[in-house]
Parts: structure tokens; sequence; C-alpha cells
């Protein structure tokens, strides 16, 4: 009797200590436009942080859907193009030059897609005040700080996993 009392005193203690410790785990970030408040926080805060007004508020909204439009092809074809790369390296005999072709497309869609997104970024500056781009520009600043240590060494969730390109 008093056995079995120890062994369940002892499973729901270390049920509970589980349970602690899985709650305990900071969120996992979703990917894309996750942060630590969730998806969707930033751009309220940013709203908040810049001041923008409804008008301001609304083009740019229009001006992201705009671009999302037109850098989603883009992004689905490069991830096509790196999942046949990897078939193209997986196999026996690989073949350097469909591998060589398959860079030189992936170089091309990375390329069109930093335009667009340089495109995107002028267009919203053209919609901010000055005050409101410094404040841009030294929010960023902060940030881009934060993400290098001190040896210039890139840090943060992701790093350090290996190698996952074969």
């Amino acid at each position: 009797m008093k056995t079995n009392i120890i062994k369940s005193t002892g499973i729901l203690f270390l049920g509970l200590l589980m349970a602690t410790a899985v709650d305990a785990q900071p969120a996992r970030q979703g990917g894309r436009g996750t942060g630590y408040y969730g998806a969707g926080a930033g751009r309220e805060m940013q709203r908040t942080r810049l001041e923008l007004t409804d008008e301001q508020q609304e083009q740019i909204t229009s001006l992201r859907t705009e671009h999302y439009k037109a850098v989603t092809p883009l992004r689905n074809k490069l991830a096509e193009l790196k999942a046949r790369e990897r078939t193209l390296l997986s196999e026996e005999d690989v073949d350097m030059k469909a591998v060589n072709k398959n860079i030189d497309e992936q170089t091309g869609v990375e390329n069109s897609l930093k335009k667009l997104q340089v495109e995107h970024q002028v267009a919203v500056k053209k919609i901010l005040t000055d005050e409101q781009i410094m404040q841009l520009r030294q929010h960023r600043h902060f940030a881009n700080r934060d993400s290098f240590s001190r040896n210039g060494n890139r840090r943060g969730p992701g790093m350090g996993r290996g190698y996952r390109g074969m």
C-alpha cells in the first residue's frame, strides 16, 4: 500500500515537473513576420512609434500588398530552384553543367527580389516625413547592432545548426 502511494506521488511529481519545464520554454517563432509579440504586432508598434497618419498607413498597406503580389511568385520560384539544386547534388553522378545553370537562375531570381525590395523601400520612404525616416533609421541601426556580436559574427535563433545544403 505504501509502495503504491509513493509510486503514485512520484509519478505525479514528475508529471508536474515536466509540465512546468515545458511551460517555461519561450514560444517558438513561427517563421517570417513573427516576433516576440506575435505575428503582426511589429507593424502596429511601428505605426505608433512612427506616428503614421491614417492616410500614410493606407498608402503603406497598399504598397505592401502590391509588393507581396510581385514578390511571392519569385520566392516560390527560388524555393523550387533550391529544391532542384538539392536534387541535382544528391545524384550519384552530379551534372555540373545543370548545377551551374541552376545556380545562375537562382542568382537572377535573387537579383530581381533585391531590386523589388529596394524599390518598395524607396516607395515607402517617399510617403514618410523626414522625422519619421530618421526614427526608422535609428530603429534599424539599433536592431542591426544588436544582432551581431562584438567580433562581427551573427548570433541568434537558427545559428549553429550546420550546413543543410545536401
